[in-house]
């Protein structure tokens, strides 16, 4: 080997050594940065004239593991999907109360019970009768209060599928745009992992939202599909379509498209969540949306409208208020009318107290004594209607199907059935999103353990990069002294 090949080598071994240092020490820099993939330095024998000339660095090369960061973002999706539907589910379950909550559904109709015991066993006494009509309003008013509650929680899920929408297609733009930023790079030999870094964070992004698998092109590219197999990027980014609703209300629903409350759909092919297409999502945060808007919600929602159907039915049966004719709306109402097992959607949101027995609307309290069509006051003393009504709380029967009693009920249990079930199904969302919590976490440890950077390895491998760099600079300390002793003779 000659001087000139010795120094020549011993100088790449420097380039060499310095760029390996520069890298390590990024690594280092950047160990907690959320989304930074470790950097290693490849490394290649230099070739002169079929001799070898050194070392020269071949690229820079950004640790990946694309099976486990796929594992990780179908986690993931799982995780935003669950996170969506037990955040909802633990608000309708909250909105119920517990049995011995004082402002719980269960507790005005044990007010209302109370009300009318108390009146039977003085039923001349005005106050008493005033306490039945505001125990019965109170009782009505949680049922459209918690009616409107619910509603509004499915409108606010319709609203962040809109801007989840929004996010995605944002991001599927920038991800194009990062696409034609990498070839390029990747093209004129530059570094790109930057760039990569970045895509990364913003496919985590769509992924949470809409589950998707990378399909890598040439150049460094990437299109973006479903699990489905509907394109979100294919060389150019996709537009996924949906239109918030200003106001959803109980009647309103997707019905396969056929509804008033918008579907999902890109550029045309159907993806809607619980849709009848073969290419609809089932995971991610805006398939549970979908699913609080269009499946659990309305399903708790139909559950309370079947209990206040079945607190209007127990009173406005003649054979407990003879006053009544077959078809006449007895002590709660449906907007006034009698109830229609027909008419059922949003019925919670619709239930009153009957006028005929509430002074703020001309009515008189005497008529929860008397009879709710009474004409005229009966006998002061009289308690026989008021035990009927009592009688009507405290009888079972039969409940509509959407309340899911697995029996017989009477009226405080109809209402203990349904916070059970709210909280039954919340406790349900609850454990699962633990369980998806976890195995997120598992799966996202599990690839900053391959993809992520080690401190202690980096700090080591300063250590013989120093080596490797004092080594080389002896060769031309060793060269150096070699060409002054030549000059020297």
């Amino acid at each position: 080997m000659s001087i000139s090949q010795a120094l020549n080598n011993a100088a790449s071994g420097l380039t060499a050594a310095s760029r390996r240092a520069g890298v390590a020490s990024n690594n280092i820099a950047n160990a907690l940065t959320e989304g930074y993939n470790r950097r290693d330095v490849n490394l290649a024998e230099r070739v002169t004239d079929g001799m070898g000339a050194g070392v020269s660095v071949a690229g820079i090369s950004r640790a990946t593991n694309p099976a486990l960061t796929n594992e990780r973002r179908m986690a993931d999706a799982g995780l935003a999907f669950d996170t969506a539907n037990a955040d909802a589910m633990t608000r309708v379950s909250n909105l119920l109360g517990g049995p011995e909550d004082p402002s719980s559904l269960f507790q005005k109709y044990d007010n209302l019970e109370s009300a009318m015991r108390a009146l039977a066993e003085t039923p001349n006494s005005t106050p008493l009768q005033q306490k039945v009509v505001t125990a019965a309003k109170d009782l009505a008013a949680s049922f459209n209060r918690i009616s409107s509650s619910y509603q509004q929680i499915r409108s606010d899920a319709d609203k962040e599928i809109g801007l989840r929408v929004d996010e995605v297609n944002d991001a599927l733009q920038k991800i194009e745009a990062l696409n034609g930023a990498i070839g390029r790079g990747a093209a004129a030999g530059g570094d790109v992992a930057a760039l990569e870094d970045q895509r990364q964070q913003l496919i985590n992004k769509v992924n949470e939202a809409i589950p998707v698998r990378e399909l890598v092109r040439e150049g460094g590219r990437i299109d973006l599909m479903t699990p489905e197999g509907v394109f979100l990027l294919a060389g150019t980014a996709r537009t996924v379509e949906f239109s918030p609703a200003s106001l959803v209300t109980a009647d309103q629903e997707y019905l396969g498209g056929a509804g008033a409350l918008s579907g999902l759909s890109v550029e045309g092919k159907d993806i809607t969540p619980g849709g009848p297409g073969s290419l609809t999502i089932s995971n991610g945060a805006i398939a549970g949306l979908f699913n609080v808007r269009d499946n659990t919600v309305p399903e708790m929602s139909n559950a309370l409208d079947a209990l206040a159907f079945d607190l209007i039915g127990r009173f406005e049966d003649p054979a407990v208020d003879p006053t009544l004719n077959p078809g006449d709306p007895g002590l709660f109402t449906d907007n006034g009318a009698a109830s229609d097992v027909l008419n059922l959607n949003g019925l919670a949101g619709r239930i009153e107290v009957n006028i005929a027995v509430d002074p703020a609307q001309g009515g008189e309290v005497w008529r929860v004594r008397d009879g709710v069509q009474a004409v005229v006051p009966g006998p002061a003393g009289s308690d026989a209607f008021v035990r009927a009504l009592i009688s009507a709380m405290s009888d079972t029967r039969p409940s509509h199907a959407a309340l899911q009693s697995p029996g017989d009920l009477n009226a405080s249990e109809g209402a203990a059935h349904l916070i059970a079930l709210a909280g039954g199904a919340s406790a349900s969302a609850s454990q699962q999103l633990g369980a998806s919590s976890a195995l997120s976490q598992s799966l996202y440890e599990a690839e900053k353990m391959e993809t992520g950077v080690d401190t202690d390895r980096e700090l080591q491998n300063l250590l013989i990069i120093e080596q490797s760099y004092a080594a080389n600079t002896r060769v031309i300390q060793a060269v150096d002294e070699m060409i002054r002793r030549l000059m020297d003779i």
